[in-house]
Formats: C-alpha cells, sequence, structure tokens
C-alpha cells in the first residue's frame, strides 16, 4: 500500500514567534523603567536636568499620593532659558562696520590696510631701523661640514675672516654669515639658526668688533633651494652698502 502523501503545512509562522519574543522583551524594558521612574510628570526629562529617576519627597504633602509625591510637578534644577539678548557693554565702538575709528576714510586695499597698522604698533614696542641698500655682492660657499664643536672656528674660517676684515674696516661693507638647513623640517631649521648664531659670535670676538661695527656682521638660517645643486654648509656674503644719510 502506497504511502499517503502529507498534505502541505502551509507558509512559516516563525516570525509570529519573533515578534510576540521581541514585544515581550519591550514590555517588561518598558515596565522596568516605569517602576523606576518615580516622578511621572517629566517635567525635569524635559528640561533636561538628568534628575528623570530622583524622587521629590521633600516637596509637597508626604502621605496622601503614591510614593509620597505631590500632585504637582517640581523640576530638581531648574534651567535657565536662553534668549538672543544684547550684551552689558557700555563701551560702544564709535567705527562703522569692522573699523574701531571712525575716521571716515576710504581704505581701498584692507589686507594692506591691517599690514601697515601692524608694523606701526611693532614700531612702538620695538626698535628698528631702515636696512642698508645693497649695491654689490659676493658670496663664498664652504662645503666642508661645520666646524665641531658647532659654533667654533677652524684655521679655514679663521683664515678668511682675517682676509675679510680690512674690508669691514672701510664701514661700506656689512658681513652676513648664511647657515643652511640640512633639510625644510623644522627642527633642522632651529638648528641651523643656532649655529648661525654662534658662529657670528665667534666671528666677531675672533675679529675684535668693537660695539660700534659689531652691527656689521649679521647672521641668519635658511633651507637650501636647489634640488640639483649641492648644498653647502654654510655661505659668507659680503656686502656693499649705500651709506644712509641722517640728514634726510
Amino acid at each position: 500500500m502506497a504511502r499517503k502523501k502529507k498534505p502541505a503545512s502551509g507558509p512559516n509562522n516563525g516570525y509570529l514567534v519573533s515578534f510576540g519574543d521581541t514585544m515581550t522583551a519591550l514590555l517588561a524594558f518598558f515596565i522596568v523603567l516605569n517602576s523606576l521612574a518615580s516622578e511621572q510628570t517629566g517635567a525635569n526629562l524635559h528640561s533636561g536636568t538628568g534628575s528623570f529617576v530622583e524622587v521629590s519627597d521633600s516637596h509637597g504633602v508626604a502621605g496622601i499620593f503614591r510614593m509620597g509625591l505631590s500632585r504637582y510637578s517640581l523640576e530638581m534644577e531648574a534651567s535657565s532659558p536662553i534668549y538672543p539678548v544684547g550684551g552689558n557693554d557700555e563701551e560702544t565702538q564709535s567705527g562703522v562696520g569692522p573699523d574701531e575709528e571712525s575716521d571716515t576714510i576710504w581704505i581701498r586695499d584692507r589686507v594692506m590696510n591691517e599690514y601697515e597698522q601692524f608694523l606701526t604698533q611693532m614700531e612702538r614696542f620695538h626698535k628698528t631701523r631702515p636696512e642698508s641698500t645693497v649695491v654689490g655682492e659676493v658670496t663664498f660657499d664652504r662645503l666642508a661640514p661645520l666646524p665641531n664643536p658647532a659654533g667654533t672656528l677652524d684655521p679655514s674660517l679663521k683664515r678668511q675672516f682675517a682676509q675679510l676684515l680690512p674690508t669691514l674696516a672701510h664701514g661700506e661693507y656689512e658681513l652676513r654669515i648664511v647657515v643652511w638647513a640640512t633639510t625644510p623640517g623644522e627642527s633642522a631649521w632651529n638648528r641651523a639658526v643656532l649655529q648661525a648664531a654662534e658662529l657670528r659670535k665667534s666671528t666677531i670676538r675672533y675679529l675684535n668688533l668693537p660695539v660700534d661695527q659689531q652691527h656689521l656682521v649679521s647672521c641668519t638660517a635658511r633651507p637650501w633651494f636647489s634640488s640639483t645643486i649641492k648644498r653647502p654648509s654654510m655661505s659668507i656674503q659680503v656686502r656693499k652698502i649705500e651709506a644712509i644719510n641722517s640728514g634726510s
């Protein structure tokens, strides 16, 4: 006798069981939250004070209502509203727009105007002098490494500075020591600045320059500008300057 074919059981209702379990879990979750929230008005929750689960037993008449609470909603910490009101500053700017001064001067280039104001303010705090006009310049590059320890003068540098001393004595020439940074990085640049400053001190000390001539020897540090030309360790620039007429 042939076995009877089992009829189809219909669609799978497994998702209904999963949905029911989910609803049961959510119901239990809300029951727990409801039991923790003694204060049901939502006033504190709305104001964002974080005191939703705190109970105000000290307010209202105790013992009449459930959990000893009053019928009136009371905030634990009332937050003040924020309104866009004007400031209390008594000092008001007299200028119009971004200008603090109402001098009614037509500004064509604001960036240049702010730069000139910055220079004017810096002159109040720092003593400045006009830079000399360079008439001619010659540069001596040193490909050998810098003397060790840093800031000292080896025999080669001493011999070269001694040859340049008569030129500085004329007063129409100035000497600039340039130390080229090994890499464009900030640390290498800072190291080059310190080396240039020490070399300037050693040069002034070796040449025994008087105080009124020490400004003729300056120093600077720069990153090397070429990727194909070999970088020297330092350069000595001798520049002929045009005398500044103090009477003008």
